[in-house]
């Protein structure tokens, strides 16, 4: 099972990485809704928060290292 970081910038990265991806779905989900889409390179879009997100949990690209116990 996932542990949630605990370490501060494992955290913000986390933290900053899920909120990202919301913003990007509810963007995502209004646009739809108007029948527009993002254009411009969509995958740009979602790369930097999924590389935040992924940095806050894999513990090999961790900034800060988490205890394992």
């Amino acid at each position: 099972m996932m542990k949630l970081p605990k370490k501060p910038v494992n955290a913000v990265l986390f933290y900053m990485g899920t909120l990202g991806l919301l913003t990007q779905v509810l963007l995502s989900f209004y646009l739809l809704t108007q029948g527009r889409t993002m254009d411009w390179h969509w995958w740009f879009h979602w790369m930097a928060p999924t590389l935040c997100l992924l940095w806050g949990i894999i513990p090999r690209l961790q900034l800060q290292k988490e205890d394992q116990s």
